[in-house]
């Protein structure tokens, strides 16, 4: 019935629970007196204050009618594999010293995930970075992946800086 969301990883499985409420048309205060889990533990459920037990997970399913033994459970357990396989990735980074702060003014750079997001990076560097910053993003990433993510970007804006870096470090 609800399976979709059991492959949903980056979701929490309070957000989950929140949708199917919606979806059925449940309160929470319905779904909590129906498998016997106080009010308020729903609601800090929902907002990601509280972790699903086992025994929450098992009653909260089949209040729903769901037969997924530790439904709600095992969307956690994926969560937060994810939340551990993102952040193991976050640490894997150029010498964020290297990039001065105004080069990513829309973002926190320790947050950026350098392994899911090269071409925004390699783009941004090449239309705003200096040469210290260029040379660090093609050590880090390798010429050929730069090469090939520039020649994917298709945009106007900043065309004129982004292909004279290119000419200057010969990508």
């Amino acid at each position: 019935m609800y399976e979709q969301y059991l492959n949903l990883r980056s979701v929490p499985a309070g957000a989950i629970l929140k949708k199917i409420l919606q979806k059925e048309n449940i309160s929470q205060k319905e779904i909590a007196q129906k498998a016997a889990i106080y009010p308020q533990r729903i609601n800090d459920l929902i907002a990601g204050k509280r972790k699903f037990t086992p025994e929450m997970s098992v009653n909260l399913a089949k209040a729903l009618g769901i037969t997924d033994i530790g439904y709600f459970y095992k969307i956690q357990a994926n969560h937060e594999v994810y939340n551990y396989e993102e952040e193991q990735e976050r640490k894997i980074t150029p010498d964020l010293t290297i990039f001065k702060k105004s080069l990513f003014w829309d973002t926190d750079i320790r947050k950026i995930n350098w392994l899911k997001s090269p071409k925004w990076i390699i783009q941004r560097v090449y239309e705003y970075g200096n040469e210290m910053e260029i040379k660090a993003i093609n050590n880090f990433y390798g010429y050929q992946k730069v090469h090939d993510l520039l020649n994917q970007i298709d945009e106007k804006w900043n065309e004129r800086n982004r292909n004279a870096n290119r000419l200057k470090f010969a990508v």
